[in-house]
């Protein structure tokens, strides 16, 4: 009987403590969490967190549709884009895929056009396996990734837990290119 009433008050006890945070502007329990899950790592001599910070970079080239080279820090930084997959172009014995060549030239273009190129990395890892950072990438203060999206030249692909910030903005992108059947959705 006192272990059953003993769980009960802990249960509301937890309960209310969670109400009080939320109702009164407390800080918000997902953005606690999250912390506990970031990582933080140094990248070309920056400790870069995940903490929603844009570095500003140079963009000095296009790889393909979802991978580029900066200069951050004064040194060449291959970035691959979180959280989205563009046709190949350049793999190695894998001839260019449908709708390839226009991601390329739509990302570079995009690069080419902006004033200000700023990345930005999420809560856990920073790189990829090849030693590409992992990075959303802003075009004159508009993620990439989301544009990429809206054209159909590219598909939310490789999501890893918790580095999912922008998921939602990204899911509502590619959403909307399938509905109007936009390049690679069109077949």
């Amino acid at each position: 009987m006192k272990k059953k009433f003993f769980s009960l008050l802990t249960v509301v006890f937890t309960a209310t403590i969670i109400w009080l945070v939320n109702s009164l502007g407390g800080p918000d329990l997902l953005s606690i969490f999250k912390s506990f899950n970031s990582k933080s790592d140094t990248i070309n001599g920056i400790v870069v967190k995940g903490d929603e910070t844009r570095y500003p970079v140079k963009f000095l080239r296009k790889i393909d549709g979802d991978t580029i080279v900066v200069l951050f820090n004064k040194q060449e930084l291959t970035i691959r884009y979180l959280n989205i997959d563009t046709p190949e172009t350049v793999k190695p014995n894998t001839p260019p895929q449908a709708f390839g060549k226009e991601a390329s030239a739509a990302n570079e273009g995009l690069l080419k056009r902006a004033k200000k190129v700023e990345i930005e990395f999420d809560v856990s890892e920073k790189k990829d396996k090849y030693n590409r950072a992992l990075a959303y990438v802003y075009a004159d203060g508009k993620l990439v990734q989301e544009i990429l999206l809206k054209q159909g030249l590219a598909q939310i692909k490789y999501v890893k837990e918790p580095n999912t910030r922008h998921l939602a903005t990204l899911k509502k992108a590619e959403n909307q290119a399938k509905s109007n059947k936009r390049n690679i959705w069109s077949q």
